[in-house]
């Protein structure tokens, strides 16, 4: 959620200040098979971790064989690279290489300035994220390159579990929240059948509104996107309670009415309190980390122009 909430906020501001910004998303292919082993040993021994513990990996993936059998003949294959499959070390291992790797980067005058620092890039697993000003650092409307290779722009991207957008829309991720409707489908004939309403309440809270109001904390509702959020749940209330919308408005039944049969809570409400939540949890941060920098990160060598702010958090 920090990451997601600190891309948003980088949004937010660039657009209100119209401030160039490119952000690059770099998804590794199959991050935790082409990692080669001896690259994370040498991480592990450049980042101070004991020589005991840097020893049982050594020794987990000295000699590592696996075999395969075409043709029924049995042929050995040493493994150089890759890490266990499952394993809750192996994610471990993984970021201590990727930081080994990036800390020797050169990232000096790169990324975007927020009070002093320079914010360049955000990691989380195999999920990369590069921030700067510019596609090709100072020249703009360049195509941009890795390998002589162009690299497409593409409008919108879903960045852990997020839809985003440059121009900071969340129509886009509101329709894409009646993924509801499946998870909807795993507990529909419990609360079709169950008469106890609590635990009915307690299904959908945990099994529906979950999935719907995901990542709810860095969104910036106005009153159509909250109108949208509303709908959604109404129709999947109406599914639980097994009442169509012909029969609500032929039998003069108020959206209200249903609301206290079905005793689940509401979408908007909800997420306006998960806000609130996170909003505190911000604020009580003392660190370095970046969503405490750009909560009221304000651009000193610009002015914002004249006209009406666009939608922020």
């Amino acid at each position: 959620m920090n990451h997601v909430h600190t891309i948003t906020r980088l949004i937010e501001v660039s657009r209100g200040y119209k401030r160039p910004l490119c952000i690059i998303f770099i998804d590794l292919q199959k991050a935790f098979d082409s990692i080669e082993i001896k690259a994370v040993m040498e991480a592990l021994g450049s980042q101070a971790v004991p020589t005991q513990y840097v020893k049982i990996p050594r020794d987990l993936y000295k000699n590592f064989t696996t075999k395969i059998s075409p043709f029924y003949n049995d042929i050995n294959v040493d493994v150089k690279r890759g890490v266990r499959q499952g394993d809750t070390i192996s994610p471990k291992l993984f970021t201590a290489t990727l930081q080994n790797v990036m800390r020797t980067l050169e990232w000096d005058n790169m990324g975007v300035k927020i009070d002093g620092r320079q914010i360049h890039h955000l990691r989380f697993a195999d999920d990369i994220v590069l921030i700067t000003p510019l596609v090709n650092g100072l020249i703009s409307h360049a195509p941009f390159t890795l390998n002589e290779t162009n690299i497409s722009e593409c409008s919108s991207y879903v960045y852990l579990g997020r839809e985003i957008k440059m121009m900071n829309d969340l129509a886009p991720e509101l329709r894409r929240k009646r993924v509801s409707w499946g998870a909807l489908k795993s507990i529909e004939d419990v609360v079709k059948t169950t008469k106890n309403t609590r635990l009915r309440a307690h299904l959908f809270d945990s099994t529906v509104l979950l999935p719907l109001r995901y990542a709810s904390e860095t969104w910036s509702l106005r009153k159509q996107d909250e109108r949208s959020l509303s709908f959604i749940e109404r129709a999947v209330e109406r599914t639980i309670l097994g009442v169509s919308r012909f029969t609500q408005v032929r039998d003069w039944i108020r959206s209200s009415d249903l609301r206290q049969r079905s005793k689940i809570k509401d979408a908007v409400l909800y997420g306006k309190h998960l806000n609130i939540r996170w909003a505190g949890h911000v604020m009580r941060t003392n660190d370095n980390r970046w969503t405490r920098a750009v909560r009221g990160w304000i651009p000193r060598d610009v002015k914002r122009t004249v006209g009406r702010r666009p939608t922020r958090w």
